[in-house]
C-alpha cells in the first residue's frame, strides 16, 4: 500500500546509496526547474519510509530541481519499508520513463543489484527484467562479480519454482552418503561382484608370476654362488653373500609369519610355522 502526500524536502534521505545513476544531470535539473516554473506538475517521486527516515528510491532530479527552487516540500509516493527496500526499489527506476538512462547508469544499476541481499534468489532472466537490461548484461556482470554477489541456498527458475541450489555440484552429506552405501551394500551389484572377482583373479596371478620368479631368481644365485666359490675360489665372499641372502628371506618370513599367526592361530599349523625357541 502506499500514500501520496508531501513530504520536507530536508526530512527525505539521499545518502543511502539509493541514486541509481552514475551522476546527476544538471541540465536536466535546470529544465525541471525552468518547468517547476512555468506550473508545470511532476509525479510524486518515492519514497520508502522505515518509522524514522525517508529514503529516496526514485525522483532525484525532481527533489534536485525543486530544493534549488526553494521549495520546502514536495509531492511524495511513500512505501513502507527499509533502505535495502529503497534500493532495490532504486535498480529499476527510470527503466521506461523519465531520463533516459546511459550505459553507465545501466552498468551501475545491474552491478549493485547483484550485490542486493534480493538478487540471490533470481535467476539472471528475471534480475534483467527487474533492472530493465539485457539478459547477457546480467550475465557478464554476474561472472565479474562472483566473488562479491551474496550466495543464496536457493534460486528461482524462469517457471517460478524455488530450487536449493547448495549442494549441486557436491557431495551428498555424509548421512546421505551413510545411507546410499548401506542400501548398495542390501542389494550387491552383479556387475560390480563381477569386477571384484575378476580383480581378486588379477592378483592372484601376479603373485604367482612373482612367486616363479622369486624362484628363479634364488636358483640362479645359488648357481652363481657355486661357481663364485668352487671356480673362482672366493669362498668366503660367496658364503657372505648367500647368508645375506638368507638373514634377508628368513627376517621377511618372521615378518609374515607373525602376521598369520596373529590373524588366526591356526595359520600356523596350515602353514607349518615352526615355534622358535628362543
Amino acid at each position: 500500500m502506499t500514500d501520496s502526500q508531501s513530504v520536507p524536502i530536508s526530512g527525505i534521505r539521499r545518502d543511502g546509496g539509493t541514486q541509481p545513476r552514475a551522476a546527476i544531470n544538471r541540465e536536466a535539473v535546470s529544465d525541471y526547474m525552468a518547468s517547476m516554473a512555468a506550473g508545470a506538475e511532476f509525479p510524486p517521486v518515492v519514497v520508502f519510509y522505515d518509522g524514522t527516515d525517508y529514503w529516496l528510491a526514485d525522483g532525484f532530479h525532481r527533489i534536485q530541481a525543486a530544493e534549488n527552487a526553494g521549495h520546502g516540500v514536495i509531492a511524495c509516493e511513500v512505501y513502507q519499508g527499509t533502505k535495502q527496500d529503497a534500493l532495490w526499489y532504486s535498480f529499476g527506476a527510470n527503466k521506461a520513463n523519465g531520463l533516459r538512462r546511459t550505459n553507465r547508469d545501466k552498468q551501475r544499476a545491474v552491478r549493485a543489484a547483484l550485490t542486493h541481499t534480493n538478487a540471490g534468489t533470481l535467476s539472471d532472466h528475471q534480475l534483467a527484467a527487474h533492472v530493465g537490461v539485457d539478459v547477457k548484461t546480467v550475465g557478464n556482470w554476474r561472472t565479474k562479480l562472483t566473488m562479491e554477489i551474496p550466495q543464496s541456498p536457493k534460486r528461482k527458475g524462469r517457471d517460478g519454482r524455488t530450487i536449493d541450489i547448495t549442494r549441486i555440484g557436491k557431495a551428498p552429506p555424509p548421512e546421505q552418503a551413510q545411507t546410499a552405501m548401506e542400501a548398495k551394500a542390501a542389494s550387491p551389484d552383479p556387475a560390480a561382484a563381477r569386477t571384484r572377482r575378476t580383480a581378486r583373479a588379477e592378483k592372484i596371478e601376479r603373485m604367482t608370476r612373482s612367486i616363479l620368479s622369486f624362484i628363479e631368481a634364488t636358483k640362479h644365485l645359488a648357481h652363481l654362488a657355486g661357481w663364485l666359490g668352487e671356480t673362482a675360489g672366493e669362498f668366503e665372499y660367496a658364503e657372505q653373500l648367500l647368508a645375506n641372502v638368507s638373514q634377508a628371506i628368513s627376517a621377511a618370513s618372521a615378518e609374515i609369519e607373525g602376521k598369520a599367526v596373529a590373524a588366526d592361530p591356526l595359520n600356523a599349523f596350515r602353514l607349518e610355522i615352526q615355534e622358535k625357541n628362543s
